[in-house]
């Protein structure tokens, strides 16, 4: 590889594979904010970007069989109207054709096409859409139904709106935003729709239609911040136990189980693209000594820095440093070459000596380490790269520790390349 195309495999995106720990192995900003979030009490606060998307994705997933069914409710109530609504209504018979013209061609249709959306594709945004379309026209159809059985002699209480409202927003789970966004649309009909039968036609609502609907309202807004503010925080206490299970507590780099299955990840990746890896492991010098002079409060202090050194140090999507334990951390690069990785390894190691921090008692009376590195095949189990890698990690300490030693690649064979 020329030494172009190393600097390019520096810095050229590329998109990782899918893994159970991807966006969990984060900053420790980022598990902070999950922390935050999941004891906030304000339903309005919201996950950064690339989270909140996934939230949603999460939140459309969880609820999406629920609304299937909430979906089937109206119909079911329209199918069953025969059997209850004619003996506790007693509609006249013109208001019960009209209902089933509706019923049968608009309302029926929609809601088993929202609940065969939402059962077969929970996640899609087009489900969620179709959910809240759905309710939105069985609202307006009710409103407009309402009209209609009034100048018929017919009076349909305005409630049954209201109760649409409910049924949407609290019991299928509708994000506090798309509920309010609905509500204000739902308002803005009902007000237009008295407005144009002007104030002699008997069809507008009272006062007390109004209180009851105020009263609606509330209850929904309330449910539905309610339901925001618990989804919310849920969501970011799972998702922060998650990333417990793949961070190392005090670095805040990713530990042992996340570098392992980010090992198997990117080297399906390298074997469909035919790249090739290099694993490294680092190791702190006189660690021992280090707690024994200055302290384990100091030595952790130290491990910390080495921590926020090795996370700017594997910046791209595929790349990862991780601790593995003590003082050990190991780094897997994609498609690096053996030139490449010992010229960054060589720049950690002088970044880390450039640290000066105390280490009495040795050689240079400062925090120093020793790296060995090796590249492999992408089909090199991961138990043998750190064989071979701690190999030549042993190496680099029996020739006098800080420094760098890169082995030759390997195949998977274990001969060399």
């Amino acid at each position: 590889m020329s030494s172009s195309q190393d600097s390019r495999s520096d810095s050229a995106p590329r998109k990782a594979p899918l893994t159970d720990y991807e966006n969990l192995t984060q900053s420790a900003d980022f598990i902070r904010q999950l922390d935050a979030a999941s004891r906030s009490s304000n339903p309005l606060n919201r996950f950064p970007p690339a989270h909140e998307r996934r939230y949603r994705e999460d939140a459309r997933e969880k609820f999406g069989h629920a609304r299937a069914l909430t979906s089937l409710l109206p119909a079911l109530m329209l199918v069953t109207s025969p059997l209850w609504g004619q003996p506790l209504m007693n509609p006249p018979q013109d208001f019960i054709e009209l209902i089933r013209i509706f019923e049968f061609l608009l309302i029926i249709p929609l809601c088993l096409a929202s609940a065969w959306m939402l059962w077969r594709r929970p996640r899609s945004v087009i489900s969620e859409t179709l959910f809240m379309v759905c309710f939105l026209v069985l609202a307006v159809t009710l409103e407009w139904l309402r009209h209609r059985g009034t100048s018929m002699g017919f009076m349909l209480s305005p409630s049954l709106s209201s109760c649409v409202l409910v049924g949407f927003i609290v019991i299928g789970r509708v994000p506090l935003r798309e509920g309010l966004a609905f509500i204000a649309l739902y308002l803005s009909f009902i007000l237009f729709s008295d407005w144009m039968r002007g104030p002699d036609v008997p069809t507008g609502r009272s006062r007390v239609d109004w209180l009851v609907e105020i009263i609606f309202i509330g209850v929904v807004i309330s449910g539905a911040m309610w339901n925001e503010l618990y989804s919310r925080r849920n969501w970011a206490a799972q998702q922060l136990l998650k990333s417990l299970a793949y961070v190392d507590a005090l670095t805040k780099l990713p530990n042992r189980r996340a570098f392992e299955q980010h090992y198997e990840a990117v080297a399906r990746h390298a074997r469909r693209e035919y790249k090739r890896l290099f694993v490294a492991l680092i190791d702190m010098d006189h660690f021992k000594n280090l707690n024994d002079r200055h302290g384990h409060d100091y030595g952790d202090g130290v491990l910390v820095e080495m921590g926020l050194v090795l996370s700017d140090f594997a910046r791209r999507p595929l790349d990862m440093a991780s601790r593995l334990g003590g003082e050990e951390f190991a780094v897997v690069l994609y498609d690096c070459s053996r030139a490449d990785g010992l010229r960054r390894l060589e720049e950690l190691r002088r970044q880390i000596e450039s640290l000066d921090l105390a280490n009495a008692g040795t050689e240079l009376g400062r925090v120093t380490i020793s790296a060995g590195g090796i590249g492999v095949h992408a089909d090199v189990p991961l138990a043998e790269a750190y064989r071979l890698a701690d190999t030549v990690l042993y190496a680099a300490k029996h020739q006098g520790r800080n420094r760098t030693v890169i082995a030759d690649s390997i195949t998977a064979s274990g001969a060399a390349a």
